[in-house]
């Protein structure tokens, strides 16, 4: 539209994850600006200027690569260039891949030029990371985002790719393959290539999965039931046949944590939002039913296990242990307690004598200094009486000193010895569960000088 009614600006800041067509797309606009038919929302291909931007030949449009090009002596030369005219056509346009590796310097000396920029000159950025670009920069800018690449269509395109080529592959491959690009087409299509190259005869689903070393459905699905189910020796066979295959461990975490993931979308979103991240019937009515044999707190929690643990096993040395690790540890998870029930069932084990002084038992101190009393009949020792009468104001003060006496909640009733009370928490399944998992034994705290003692 801005081509159209000719209100066009002098500079454009594209970003995007990699492989969504920005660099792509800043071309596509360069030739919409000086095509012979134009400036035109679309340009003709056939032109002399057309077929040199699309050869890289165009000497008024000029591709930079803001890694390799990132010094302020880089964007100096740039400056001098932009002063000069167009040699032929409408617009001097740079194209600056990757802008966001340029130094603080060169992005000063770009700003003095997106201040007060010439006419005939036309600036596109690229960029991965928006946020490294400084925003003096981005304000200049007409900022375009790109989204990722959906999985259908990525799926559609390599099918077409594959049709042109006369390969023979399922729908199940493709989709494979699409999931692992993560929304970027050209990591799809690197990844097609790979399968191609390495693939002999018809391409199915556990052709891809060998190759490109990812878990396919039905293992994934089977560890993750296993670990759910809390059956931890499944879950190492699981992960061990993974290995046997082929499969890294960090991968198959990796995988299983997106497998997951996956089922926790279907349960929350339903059928519909699945179908639109490329999940066929079959896979959505599975997933379902494995969102909802557990409650999403459940699911929340040993998905961010996983995640955690897929990190960590990216930078071990032994992720084949740390795999192990993690797979046992999530089984266990569905077993264990939260920290608020658990505190709540080891208080209700304790008796009430055990228990620490309760809140409505200290008003009982506040009958104290009516204690006092008992101190009258000692009047008639007149003689100590001007002593006795500067005491009467007192004894607030050194009456409260023994305040031990709220802990005993009965007098007349002694409370458990320590042991009593040890072996009782011990033979609770809660305290003996978490011991058998994590290891330790209960311990009494020693308090420190001055304080009165606890257990």
């Amino acid at each position: 539209n801005a081509i159209a009614s000719g209100r066009i600006a002098h500079a454009f800041l594209f970003t995007g994850i990699r492989g969504v067509g920005k660099t792509t797309a800043a071309r596509i606009l360069a030739k919409a600006l000086n095509c012979e038919h134009g400036p035109t929302p679309e340009p003709c291909n056939r032109c002399a200027s057309c077929m040199e931007i699309t050869a890289g030949t165009a000497m008024d449009v000029k591709e930079i690569d803001g890694a390799s090009n990132r010094g302020i002596d880089s964007i100096r030369e740039l400056r001098e260039g932009v002063a000069f005219s167009p040699a032929r056509d409408r617009y001097k346009v740079y194209i600056i891949d990757e802008v966001h590796m340029l130094t603080t310097e060169a992005f000063n000396a770009l700003l003095k030029t997106l201040e007060e920029p010439p006419p005939h000159v036309v600036f596109i950025f690229a960029t991965t990371e928006l946020h490294k670009v400084p925003p003096t920069i981005m304000s200049r800018c007409q900022v375009f985002e790109f989204k990722r690449i959906p999985v259908p269509a990525l799926v559609s395109r390599l099918a077409s790719i594959a049709a042109a080529e006369g390969i023979e592959v399922t729908e199940d491959a493709l989709r494979l393959v699409a999931r692992e690009a993560d929304g970027s087409l050209r990591d799809a299509c690197s990844l097609m290539d790979q399968v191609i190259s390495f693939a002999s005869g018809r391409i199915d689903a556990d052709v891809v999965a060998q190759i490109l070393r990812t878990g396919d459905r039905q293992a994934l699905r089977r560890a993750l039931l296993a670990i759910s189910d809390g059956d931890a020796a499944e879950a190492v066979r699981a992960l061990e046949d993974a290995i046997q295959r082929g499969m890294p461990a960090r991968q198959f975490l990796r995988d299983l944590a997106r497998f997951l993931s996956e089922c926790m979308k279907v349960g929350l979103l339903g059928a519909d939002a699945a179908r639109e991240t490329g999940l066929t019937e079959a896979e959505i009515a599975d997933m379902t039913g494995i969102a909802s044999r557990y409650p999403v707190e459940h699911l929340a929690a040993l998905l961010n296990l996983l995640v955690l643990s897929a990190d960590r096993a990216a930078d071990s040395r032994a992720p084949d242990m740390l795999a192990m690790a993690a797979v046992v540890k999530a089984s266990r998870l569905s077993s264990l307690s939260s920290l608020e029930s658990l505190v709540a069932r080891v208080e209700a084990l304790l008796s009430p004598s055990e228990r620490p002084a309760a809140a409505p038992e200290r008003p009982a101190a506040a009958p104290r200094p009516r204690a006092a009393a008992p101190a009258q009949p000692p009047k008639p020792a007149l003689p100590r009486a001007p002593h006795a009468v500067q005491a009467a104001p007192e004894p607030p003060r050194p009456r409260p000193a023994p305040t031990p006496a709220p802990r005993v909640v009965q007098p007349g009733q002694p409370g458990p010895s320590l042991d009593a009370v040890k072996d009782k928490l011990m033979r609770h399944p809660v305290v003996e569960h978490l011991i058998a998992t994590f290891g330790g034994e209960p311990v009494r705290v020693k308090p420190d000088a001055g304080e009165p003692s606890r257990s």
